[in-house]
């Protein structure tokens, strides 16, 4: 299977980003009411911060495992596949999604506490597949998994 170009890869994350507001929108809606947060700092906060990893971690975790894919892929007709072109289980999914969390992360913290120009390191994972010949990113060379371009 050919390798998803950058292009398919960009599309993907956008129209991603668009859903996964409505899912955080709806379950954070849910935490807030159940909790009664109202944003303020404290453990609540942190309460709250772990369950939207949880949710993403559900979401993608489910989504990329046993030969599923999100809406956005299917629709850009792409698929996560291992090195060897199989479908993750839901073990590999996972850190998979731990991976690439963990990098934005990493890169968010260090423009937020070090210099406010290294926000831009949350690019890196995705800039590397410009320069990789199978188009992967660095979560995708860390965990052995690739995303591919499937036909109809």
């Amino acid at each position: 299977m050919p390798p998803a170009s950058p292009w398919r890869r960009m599309m993907c994350i956008a129209y991603e980003c668009i859903l996964l507001f409505g899912v955080l929108f709806f379950f954070g809606y849910g935490f807030s009411a159940l909790v009664q947060f109202k944003g303020a700092p404290g453990p609540l906060r942190w309460a709250f911060q772990g369950f939207v990893f949880l949710v993403l971690a559900a979401y993608f975790t489910w989504s990329w495992s046993e030969g599923r894919r999100t809406l956005p892929m299917k629709t850009m007709m792409v698929t996560v596949v291992t090195e060897e072109g199989s479908p993750l289980r839901r073990g590999q999914a996972f850190l998979r999604f731990v991976a690439a969390f963990a990098m934005l992360v990493i890169a968010a913290a260090a423009g937020s506490f070090v210099h406010g120009a290294l926000w831009l390191l949350m690019l890196v994972p995705f800039l590397w597949a410009l320069a990789d010949r199978d188009h992967r990113t660095l979560y995708d060379l860390a965990t052995g998994t690739r995303l591919v371009h499937i036909s109809r």
